[in-house]
């Protein structure tokens, strides 16, 4: 005569090389992700003897020794630069712009980078330098 046992055996699933996995990936990623918006164009900035630190979600506007200017990596013509940024005007957390230019750009870029800025209505801005 067979006996049945109240009990049921349940299939159990051993969750705790599972765990194990999901920290070892929310680690990886936290290791290989940057924490700041790094500009992937290479500029030699100048020396200063004070920098500052920039805010996260600042407008980057680079200038490289060709004097090409740059918008958060995208490249825009000197003729469409101020449309470009009235478009991007709004879009502007603390209205923060940064001008990363490069020592061998003319400085004629940059006074009409500033120059664009003023029309466009955005007139706080930072030059980027390094310590």
């Amino acid at each position: 005569m067979k006996i049945k046992s109240r009990y049921k055996h349940r299939a159990l699933i051993d969750i705790t090389s599972l765990i194990d996995l999901v920290f070892l990936l929310v680690a990886f990623f936290m290791v290989t992700s940057s924490l700041g918006s790094e500009s992937s164009i290479t500029v030699h900035l100048p020396r200063a003897v004070q920098s500052g630190e920039y805010k996260q979600g600042s407008m980057i506007i680079t200038v490289n020794e060709k004097n090409e200017v740059f918008i958060d990596d995208i490249k825009i013509e000197k003729q469409m630069l101020l449309s470009e940024l009235k478009g991007r005007k709004e879009s502007l957390k603390d209205g923060a712009v940064i001008i990363r230019g490069d020592r061998k750009s003319s400085y004629e870029t940059i006074v009409s980078i500033i120059d664009s800025l003023n029309q466009a209505g955005i007139p706080r801005f930072s030059i980027s330098a390094i310590k």
